[in-house]
């Protein structure tokens, strides 16, 4: 009787543990996206896109804090290498900048759906 009270505690904290991360990736993406939609709307009207790209940066250090920990998925190390270019495809006025802000929320979003828990990929 003890090992099944044991074996449900053990699978009531994977499954408390698999809801947080979810939840935590959920938050943090849409937080993300947000910044990412900002940014872009400041490129396209001429606005303070250099703001709106150092807040973008900012929180990019937070977040991948976050992913490092919740997830080990290469895709991380491709999204650094985009948020990294990013200030110097603003400073050449680069067409490249959206295509790279759209890659990180493209990025996000894999990340996302690769770590929600599925039946398919427990089994």
């Amino acid at each position: 009787m003890k090992r099944l009270v044991v074996s449900i505690m053990i699978l009531v904290f994977i499954a408390a543990l698999s809801t947080a991360s979810v939840i935590a990736i959920k938050k943090s993406n849409e937080h993300l996206f947000r910044l990412i939609h900002d940014t872009e709307q400041a490129y396209l009207s001429g606005g303070d896109t250099r703001s709106s790209l150092d807040e973008l940066e900012d929180y990019w250090q937070d977040y991948y804090l976050l992913m490092t920990y919740i997830t080990a998925e290469p895709t991380m190390s491709d999204m650094s290498r985009a948020v990294k270019k990013l200030p110097a495809l603003y400073k050449a006025g680069s067409d490249d900048f959206l295509a790279e802000l759209k890659s990180i929320g493209d990025w996000a979003q894999l990340l996302y759906d690769t770590q929600f828990p599925d039946l398919s990929s427990v089994f």
